[in-house]
């Protein structure tokens, strides 16, 4: 965690991430806190956890008085706590997949329904989640799919293409009013 000083007293929070997030890519920041400075003056400060540490470095490694907000020199400094004590960490993530979800037709055919690109998927300490992190219409989404909740799991790779994909298939589930049974299928694209 960082504190990043000498933002303009009219500096908005969603302004500086997206400054930061510049300099260390977008979805770097885990979380963020803009104050003043205790001893008042125009100035504020920025109190940064990033989502890994090489972001925070990232920051921190810039040469002095390199880092300008608009017209305003900025300064950084490491900072012992993190806003946010013991932040969710996944054990294993890939970025930049397609995900496709649908159904299984038959043994060889899948019917899409909704693909989107530039996905991310994290899988959980354990495997015991998946995690997958989406944009649909400039809103970004969260899908948590737990182990309990996951039928099988295939790696496959058709003979036609190079690319390989997991297959997800999640188990039947009825909802509380039991009218409506859905299947979800997921394929990822690595």
């Amino acid at each position: 965690m960082i504190a990043v000083s000498g933002f303009p007293s009219t500096a908005s929070t969603d302004a500086v991430k997206s400054f930061l997030e510049q300099h260390t890519g977008e979805g770097s920041i885990y979380a963020l806190k803009i104050r003043p400075f205790k001893s008042g003056g125009k100035r504020l400060y920025a109190i940064v956890q990033f989502m890994k540490v090489s972001h925070a470095e990232t920051i921190l490694s810039k040469p002095p008085k390199s880092l300008w907000y608009g017209t305003s020199y900025l300064t950084v400094r490491e900072m012992e706590r993190d806003i946010v004590p013991k932040p969710r960490t996944y054990q294993h993530s890939m970025e930049n997949t397609t995900l496709h979800f649908g159904c299984q037709i038959s043994k060889d055919k899948f019917l899409g329904f909704w693909k989107g690109q530039n996905s991310s998927v994290s899988f959980g300490y354990g495997l015991r989640k998946i995690y997958f992190f989406l944009c649909v219409i400039s809103k970004e989404y969260k899908l948590e799919l737990s182990y309990e909740s996951i039928w099988q799991i295939e790696l496959r790779r058709p003979c036609s293409t190079r690319s390989k994909y997991l297959l997800i298939q999640s188990k039947l589930q009825r909802n509380k009013e039991e009218i409506y049974v859905t299947m979800l299928d997921t394929v990822i694209f690595i």
